[in-house]
């Protein structure tokens, strides 16, 4: 894997650690935005399982990186755009995001957020190829 492309996966997994941090240790930074009341411990609890899922996709992402063939780092980097796209951003703008009464403005930066960062996810999957060689003789 060329180099830019490793920096932007170590940015995405540091990304992904702020997050699973902020989860971790001061949840009702994120939950203010998503309107749920007071931080009962259940609430707590359901941000520290998303915090576990930011931890994983470090992991996935690290996995990533160490695979010798782009084919397969691909997989997984895409994988992980769609993540971002399709479960987070989709739906948070298709139904969540109305169902909860989540401000638009908090609405649309949390899905843009999640649509860039697919998007980057993309540009990596598709930049990132094997050197061709040439056949030996």
């Amino acid at each position: 894997m060329r180099f830019p492309l490793r920096v932007v996966l170590w940015l995405y997994v540091a990304f992904n650690l702020l997050q699973a941090v902020v989860l971790t240790f001061d949840p009702e930074l994120t939950d203010r935005a998503y309107l749920g009341g007071e931080m009962t411990p259940t609430r707590h609890f359901q941000w520290y399982s998303v915090a576990g899922y930011h931890v994983l996709i470090i992991a996935v992402t690290i996995i990533a990186m160490t695979l010798a063939r782009a084919v397969d780092r691909r997989k997984l980097v895409i994988v992980n755009a769609l993540m971002y796209l399709l479960w987070d951003a989709t739906s948070q703008l298709a139904y969540w995001g109305h169902e909860i009464g989540m401000a638009t403005s908090d609405l649309l930066t949390n899905a843009g957020v999640s649509i860039v960062t697919a998007l980057i996810l993309f540009a990596v999957a598709y930049f990132d190829r094997d050197p061709v060689t040439s056949a030996p003789r």
